[in-house]
């Protein structure tokens, strides 16, 4: 976010950070930029601060952790269960399908994760996209139920919290409803 005005003490320490970076020869436009900040130009402020990106919330950052560790459990569970077990559910609805990446700043945090911070490597060679925003209501929705676990106590997925799940996402059924 491009601020509208900067304190004098704001304009000061960053015409001394650019005119330090001027001196060491990096970048030839530090001094329109000191100008800038020196005369306090606030309509040419987007010139300083090349940040195009608004921050990410807390909340979209937790939320994003949130639906990796639910994913994280449901491979878990899905890799102990039976060639048998696995038909006879319908896991392709609670596949992992990414984030849109141009409506959500859940991709983009994701994508940190995975590719500067190398956490969460088994997102590492996939392709993590969506394209829409619709998976975003399933895994609210899965979030939910996993939330209604923890707060029972419940650590672990197994088969059969991956079928309520899987029945969660094929009804309009509340979590409250659920029996487990």
């Amino acid at each position: 976010m491009i601020p509208e005005t900067l304190t004098i003490t704001e304009r000061q320490i960053l015409v001394s950070q650019f005119k330090i970076l001027s001196t060491i020869g990096f970048n030839n436009d530090y001094e329109t930029k000191i100008e800038i900040l020196e005369n306090g130009y606030t309509e040419q402020y987007f010139e300083v601060f090349d940040i195009a990106t608004e921050e990410v919330p807390i909340e979209i950052c937790e939320e994003t952790t949130q639906i990796l560790h639910m994913f994280r459990r449901i491979a878990e569970t899905t890799e102990l269960l039976s060639e048998e077990e696995k038909q006879s559910l319908d896991l392709e609805k609670i596949k992992f399908e990414g984030f849109d990446a141009n409506h959500d700043a859940h991709y983009h945090y994701m994508t940190f994760l995975v590719n500067t911070m190398n956490q969460w490597q088994e997102y590492k060679r996939t392709y993590l996209n969506s394209h829409s925003r619709f998976p975003m209501l399933k895994y609210r929705k899965m979030l939910e139920y996993q939330y209604y676990l923890l707060d029972c106590d419940q650590y672990d997925l197994n088969k059969e919290d991956l079928k309520c799940m899987i029945e969660l996402l094929s009804s309009s059924k509340k979590i409250v409803s659920l029996e487990v």
